[in-house]
Order: structure tokens, then sequence, then C-alpha cells
């Protein structure tokens, strides 16, 4: 089948399968008798993290992150392991490059084949899950960009470009979160199930860096968030404080243009006969000069008061 790659060893045969089909699970199911349930979890579409411990064989799924570049969002991607103890099964989307790296490492590097002789199928295991925990470093790395980013921005750039850009890296750290959450307890588990099956473990140590390299990734990423939710914080007091700054304008300037208006109002009146000024010779001006008084006083009022 072209979506399955094969690579032997004198102890074990670990099958890599990208994009699983019903040939596929047909195909696992005959040669290795797997669980129904289990083969139906590989099919596309992410599934919950989850490991089952069966007589012959331990399932385990995990979800990874991936990060696009163009779009700035983090996503997630599903490897599916059926670990035995002279088989590995691999089952992902093919867009996890170090897990493509690894296989094809295996598949085209004689030396390295030659050393996979000297592996069990737990230290492959960790190998794997080991790179694909240094892929997620870097992912963590531009993280801690945008949000440096997003904080020299704060005072430079557009209100809605910088809100959008810290609502982005706080749905990323997040996703990331939830990706990750499950790990240390599927890890924990597996220890166990290896225990329970037999299984030889290169060593315990190495299972037990995974748990740990888990903890340390949640870290970073409790820190992003603390750090982009001030931010946020930040941000939202900055737009507060310009809203206050508008609003006060506004009610200062329709404070000080009231007079105006209000003697406007009261010469407008259609009462003629009463009306001051009526028959002076300057009554316009008059006018204006009792609306300047009035608007120089309530400016003067504003000042004293330091509102202005």
């Amino acid at each position: 089948m072209y979506n399955i790659r094969e690579i032997k060893t004198n102890k074990f045969r670990w099958l890599d399968i990208i994009n699983a089909n019903r040939d596929n699970l047909r195909y696992l199911k005959e040669k290795f008798n797997f669980n129904s349930v289990d083969l139906n979890e590989c099919l596309p579409g992410l599934q919950r993290p989850k490991i089952h411990s069966d007589s012959k064989y331990i399932f385990i799924v995990l979800q990874y992150p991936l990060y696009d570049l163009e779009t700035n969002i983090v996503t997630a991607t599903e490897v599916d392991f059926f670990i035995g103890k002279n088989f590995l099964i691999t089952v992902h989307t093919g867009e996890l490059q170090p897990l493509l790296d690894i296989v094809k490492m295996y598949e085209i590097d004689q030396l390295a084949k030659a050393k996979l002789d000297k592996e069990t199928i737990s230290s492959l295991t960790y190998k794997i899950n080991n790179n694909l925990y240094n892929y997620c470093y870097p992912l963590l790395n531009d993280i801690d960009n945008d949000i440096s980013n997003a904080e020299k921005s704060i005072l430079t750039q557009n209100e809605n470009n910088v809100i959008n850009t810290i609502l982005t890296i706080k749905r990323n750290i997040v996703d990331f979160q939830r990706i990750m959450q499950s790990h240390s307890r599927i890890w924990q588990k597996f220890i166990v199930s290896c225990e329970q099956h037999g299984h030889a473990m290169k060593s315990d140590n190495n299972f037990n860096s995974m748990i740990d390299y888990s903890h340390d990734i949640w870290d970073y990423l409790k820190n992003y968030k603390d750090t982009i939710n001030a931010l946020h914080e930040t941000q939202g007091s900055i737009i507060s404080l310009k809203i206050n700054e508008i609003i006060k304008t506004l009610t200062i300037f329709s404070v000080i243009v009231f007079p105006l208006t209000l003697l406007a109002a009261i010469f407008g009146m259609n009462t003629m006969n009463s009306m001051p000024f009526k028959t002076s010779r300057y009554d316009f001006w008059y006018i204006i000069a009792i609306m300047l008084t009035g608007v120089l006083t309530m400016f003067g009022f504003f000042k004293k008061k330091k509102w202005l």
C-alpha cells in the first residue's frame, strides 16, 4: 500500500501509515488482530488523547501542535501508536515534519538503520516522541516572539490591529495547552502498562523525561498566558483611557457651547416687542459679546478646576 512505509530490524518491524484508510485498517486487523475500536480511532479526524492497554499491545492517541507561519495559528494534529513486543505502528496525517524526518532517516541512512538493530520498541517510541517534543520548543519561541512584538506595538500601532494580535496569541496558547494537557497522564500510564506487559524498556528515566517535557512545556504556556493576559489588560486600560479622554473633551465642548445655544434660542424667539437690544444699532454685536463672555467664563471655570 502506497501510504504504508515499513522498516524491519532483526528484533521488530515498524510500520508508518500516513492518512490511514479502510484498507489500511483491514490490513492491520488481519495481520495484528487489533481491537476494532482502536483501529477506528486511526481514521482521519482528531480523536481525544487516550491510552488503551490490550493483552498483546498498547494503543496511544496523542495530539501535537502545528504552527502556521502565514496565519500565525496553532492547530492540532494526531499521532496514533500501536506498541507491541515486536512491532511499532505509527499512524498520522503526514503534517509533522520531525516524524517524517525520522522515518526517512531510517529508510535511506544505512548507518542509522544499522543502529536501529540495537534499539528496542520502547526506545524507538521514546526517540520518536522526543523529536516531537523538541519540535514543540521552536513553536514556543514563535509564541514568545509574538508576545514581544505585541508588547512593543501596544503604544505604536492601531488599537484594532493590536487587540486582534493579542486575541490570536491568547487563542494559540489556549489551543496549545489543550493539546498538551493529557501528555503527562498518558506517559505515566504508559510506564505502568509497559511494566505490566513486560516490555523491555531501555530506561525508565527516558519516559520520565517525557513527563518532564510535558510539564516544562505546560509551565512555558502558563507563563505566556499570564503575560498575554497582562498585555490584554494593559491594552484595555489604554483604550478605556482614550475613550474617557474623548468623552471628557466632548462633555467640556458641549458645556462650553451650551451658553451659545441658550442665547441663540432666546434671541430667536418670536417675542420681538420685548426682546432686548431690539432698537439698538449694535444689537447683533451685543449678543455676540454676551455669548463670548459666557464662553470665556465657562472656559475659565474649567481651567480653574483643572479639567482642561
